[in-house]
């Protein structure tokens, strides 16, 4: 009997302590109301975010935009979550670039708000602001574009949110370009911004710690039923 009780709470014990680990991202040198600047660094976990810029505001987009401070860091799946405020009403854009240190593989996003679209890519090398190649991944030497290590793009009504770019490889710094824009009618007041590192306990070990309690109580039920 206390085999079979150590057998189903050991698993679901380890998996209530995997479950419980979100931490708070560490934000500092923002502006009024969080807003993201050069000096901008947002830490999360193993991750940091650094070198915030706001560009090309069009159509009365006050041009800032917000770190809020819901944004935390799971430390058993390895995941940074950003949420931000692009403080958009209807008809308009801008764009939003900052680099992510520390090795992320793979970035999600989910967007709120009406009739809001957000475009993000994701590049091995800086990315330029003007010019021809602005806004596009491209080689170390900057003289050509090359494909995103991932992009993906997100509506309000895109459904299945978050919304994933395909793995790749881990690599860091990685630099994120985003054109955040609202149509007819809209507004966008926050997204959530997702990054996937390899650290953390897969979730296929959590899976598996799940299943190992659950047989145990099954196994302790049986026993019990035997008696």
């Amino acid at each position: 009997m206390k085999k079979l009780a150590i057998l189903f709470v050991v698993p679901l014990f380890s998996l209530g302590i995997a479950s419980a680990s979100l931490i708070p991202c560490v934000i500092s040198g923002t502006g009024a109301g969080g807003s993201v600047n050069t000096s901008t660094v947002v830490t999360c976990g193993s991750l940091t975010f650094d070198d915030f810029q706001v560009l090309n505001p069009t159509g009365g987009a006050s041009g800032t935009v917000d770190v809020l401070s819901g944004s935390d860091f799971d430390n058993t799946a390895g995941s940074a979550f950003l949420q931000f405020n692009p403080n958009l009403a209807a008809n308009e854009d801008e764009q939003l670039m900052f680099q992510v240190v520390g090795g992320i593989s793979q970035i999600d996003m989910s967007v709120g708000g009406t009739n809001a679209t957000v475009t993000e890519r994701a590049c091995t090398n800086p990315i330029a602001t003007n010019g021809m190649l602005a806004d596009l991944c491209t080689n170390a030497a900057g003289t050509s574009s090359v494909t995103p290590l991932g992009q993906i793009t997100v509506a309000s009504n895109t459904p299945d949110q978050p919304v994933f770019s395909a793995p790749f490889g881990s690599t860091s710094p990685v630099y994120i370009f985003k054109d955040i824009q609202t149509g007819a009618g809209g507004q966008l007041s926050e997204f959530t911004q997702s990054f996937e590192t390899s650290s953390g306990v897969p979730e296929p070990a959590n899976l598996l710690l799940l299943g190992s309690g659950l047989i145990g109580l099954g196994l302790l039920r049986r026993r019990r039923a035997v008696k």
